[in-house]
């Protein structure tokens, strides 16, 4: 029997870590052999100020952790019991970016969900530098939670450049995904602006039909890819000629997308806590979830 799916779900009790709460519940009621963590950290430091404000350091630090673990005990008791899953409550103490990311390689975790928004006084806001290395050093696929209502994602788009990378963030994400929903394979191609090809003495018609091969090549690839799988889900090609993340988050803003998957990409060391350009404007401008997924494969975890 293969092993559980570890599906982590990271929350500071807010608002905003609800919806997180409720879509990771969600997504581990709908995959076979699943079971949740439900996880909120404490920042050592944080701990130090509420000491240093209320004082008498062992006994305001055992308040704030009993604290905590009764309205974790509280949330994980309602999540189980709504969803029929096995939900297990976990409080760390310590950086956020390394308690988390080592929690994900102790369990071996399938998905880590997150919110967009933080308040709690012992985690952190989503959109920020903390989430940067926690998705930077994260060995498997996270989910960012921005939309207030929660529901099975309907329409989803996969922004693709044929690189291995690109094949993982469709092979990742598909166990996440519901059977029904809409997956949209978007390409999206460069060219080189008109006025330089102009002053280059090169022809508007010789352009327009550079780009109309570019754009055929490119959906001869996606259409590639689809028939790849053995039993192909719901995909369709899409291919846009621009910026890619404009044209990217101005796909999304038009036509009701649900989910955009992007992947990460391996950093040197410089840059090993930076996340790329497209990665960077999903986070934080995408009106949408929005999951990011390794560079390499994943173990089979099916």
């Amino acid at each position: 029997m293969p092993d559980k799916r570890c599906i982590v779900t990271a929350t500071d009790l807010s608002q905003w870590a609800g919806y997180a709460e409720t879509k990771g519940a969600e997504i581990t009621k709908h995959l076979n052999n699943a079971e949740m963590l439900l996880v909120t950290v404490h920042e050592q430091s944080k701990l130090d100020f509420y000491t240093q404000l209320l004082g008498n350091r062992a006994n305001t630090q055992r308040h704030l952790m009993l604290e905590t673990q009764n309205k974790l005990d509280e949330k994980a008791k309602a999540l189980a019991e709504k969803e029929g899953i096995t939900v297990t409550p976990l409080i760390r103490t310590g950086k956020v970016p390394d308690e988390i990311n080592a929690l994900l390689t102790e369990k071996k975790a399938s998905l880590l969900v997150l919110g967009a928004h933080g308040q709690g006084y012992h985690f952190m806001p989503i959109i920020g530098n903390i989430p940067a290395k926690v998705i930077q050093g994260s060995p498997c696929p996270v989910l960012i939670i921005r939309k207030e209502e929660v529901r099975p994602y309907k329409k989803v788009l996969i922004p693709i450049d044929f690189s291995e990378v690109s094949v993982n963030q469709v092979v990742q994400s598909l166990p996440f995904l519901p059977e029904d929903a809409e997956i949209i394979l978007m390409s999206v191609c460069e060219t080189p602006a008109a006025s330089r090809i102009r002053y280059a003495n090169i022809s508007v018609e010789i352009l327009e039909n550079y780009r109309k091969t570019i754009e055929e090549e490119a959906l001869e690839k996606i259409n590639e890819l689809i028939e790849a799988f053995d039993s192909p889900p719901n995909m369709h090609p899409h291919v846009e000629m621009g910026i890619p993340h404009q044209a990217i988050l101005n796909y999304i803003k038009t036509n009701d997308i649900d989910l955009l998957v992007v992947g990460k990409h391996p950093r040197n060391r410089l840059e090993e806590y930076l996340i790329g350009s497209t990665v960077h404007y999903a986070i934080n401008e995408a009106d949408c979830d929005v999951m990011i997924t390794t560079p390499a494969p994943l173990t089979d975890q099916s």
